[in-house]
């Protein structure tokens, strides 16, 4: 009689962990299907719409940065790790860059996102702009480093100016996009961590 009442006590157990297991692997899958889709966005808008505002070039937002920073934000700092890895991997294959550091400055800036919407700030949008300047900067500070890098060279202020500004500007006025897409997909899969 005890073997049948371990034996149901196991079997409603394991259900609850399969469920589990199917809620995280539909949340991982949503969560890489938008990132693909936000990062084959970037890769493209430049191509499509040229920016001609002040002498700039055509830039585009950094998408993929700011997708894993609103999963980090909106979930954990290790959803956020993991998010700004492949994110950092995808976008890196993507632009070719060929130094492989974009997967850990979006790693960073996703997991200390996620350190930060869990700790620091409240959960809103307002909040996660802000964090959002912090991050297209940072954004734009490494293209500068890798620039100096490949060339050897400071860049000249003009590009500067008509190269990071507009990326960094269109990055904060985007930056609403991806965490309400994120946002909304949580609330859709109803995830309440």
């Amino acid at each position: 009689m005890a073997r049948k009442h371990d034996r149901e006590i196991r079997y409603a157990s394991s259900g609850g962990s399969r469920r589990l297991l199917l809620e995280q692997l539909l949340l991982a899958g949503t969560l890489g299907l938008t990132g693909c889709v936000l990062i084959a966005v970037e890769a493209t808008l430049p191509l499509v719409l040229p920016f001609p505002v002040l002498g700039w070039r055509s830039a585009s937002p950094a998408l993929g940065l700011l997708f894993s920073m609103a999963v980090g934000f909106l979930h954990s700092e290790r959803e956020g790790g993991i998010a700004g890895l492949i994110a950092g991997f995808l976008v890196d294959g993507a632009m070719g860059s060929g130094i492989l550091l974009m997967p850990l400055l979006f790693f960073l800036c996703g997991y200390l996102s996620g350190i930060a919407g869990k700790r620091r700030l409240a959960h809103n949008l307002p909040s996660f702009m802000v964090f959002s300047v912090v991050g297209g900067g940072l954004y734009c500070l490494f293209i500068l480093l890798r620039e100096m890098i490949l060339q050897r060279v400071l860049p000249s202020p003009l590009w500067i100016w008509q190269g990071l500004c507009p990326v960094w500007i269109l990055t904060v006025i985007v930056s609403p996009l991806p965490y309400l897409i994120v946002w909304g997909e949580k609330k859709l899969l109803r995830i309440d961590q």
